[in-house]
């Protein structure tokens, strides 16, 4: 079991635990001190991290080489900002550089940490193997009568014979079909003005000797008739008499 002791200071409140190495714990104390990833204030935390190993020393607690090395590389970089600015040591490790690995290491410790929750949600599950299942063995009559494949389609003809619609024979009269047009209506009114000035067009296509569908053709033509000025309407009052005559073109 992880061995985990908590102090006290003036400052703040320092837990003791296995960090997994330097980075864990710089990791540790970011999360700690709620900074974000990309703007690192590596002197705050090179004060905690010192105070950390402090703390390992009063209790007497053994401190890896690799905690050691990177207090040295955290007071490294804190002296360098505090001196005049130098041409930089390609052999000494740069705080971006520091930063950088801090960046990657917390990636890595997240997915490490999502693989194992994973883990633990799906390592109590059971899963089935699927079962086997062996099917009857079919034989093939290979013994067929000459007449069986004729009385089987006259069985199927005599089965869709009683499945017949019942109101077949209506299905004509049920069917609504165009049988009008505009243009039809229009050359019979042209007819009738024709013969004689002019028509009321309610007796004419009356509801009563003429289908709906007809009536409706025929007013639509006649609107299309007045619209191209072919022909005059008139109607004294709403629902009344539409009383249609030659249009006389005026001079």
């Amino acid at each position: 079991m992880q061995n985990i002791l908590t102090l006290e200071t003036k400052k703040y409140k320092i837990k003791i635990d296995n960090f997994e190495g330097p980075l864990d714990l710089l990791c540790h104390l970011i999360d700690k001190n709620k900074m974000d990833i990309y703007d690192i204030n590596l002197s705050e935390i090179t004060e905690q991290y010192l105070e950390y190993l402090k703390q390992m020393e009063k209790l007497n607690l053994e401190i890896a080489s690799e905690f050691l090395v990177m207090a040295s590389t955290l007071l490294y970089i804190k002296s360098k900002k505090l001196l005049p600015k130098q041409e930089d040591d390609e052999e000494e490790i740069s705080e971006d550089e520091l930063v950088r690995r801090i960046i990657e290491y917390k990636k890595y410790k997240e997915i490490v940490n999502t693989l194992k929750n994973d883990y633990e949600k799906s390592a109590g599950r059971i899963y089935k193997t699927p079962e086997y299942i062996e099917l009857p063995k079919q034989k093939l009559n290979t013994n067929f009568e000459s007449d069986l494949i004729p009385s089987i389609y006259s069985k199927v003809i005599q089965i869709n014979k009683e499945k017949k619609n019942k109101n077949a024979d209506n299905i004509e009269k049920i069917a609504i079909t165009d049988k009008f047009t505009v243009a039809s209506k229009v050359k019979e009114m042209f007819k009738i003005l024709i013969k004689q000035k002019s028509f009321v067009f309610n007796k004419l296509f009356s509801l009563k000797k003429h289908q709906k569908q007809e009536v409706v053709t025929a007013f639509s033509g006649l609107l299309e008739l007045s619209r191209r000025s072919k022909v005059q309407t008139n109607q004294d009052k709403l629902f009344g008499e539409i009383l249609v005559k030659r249009y006389v073109q005026k001079h």
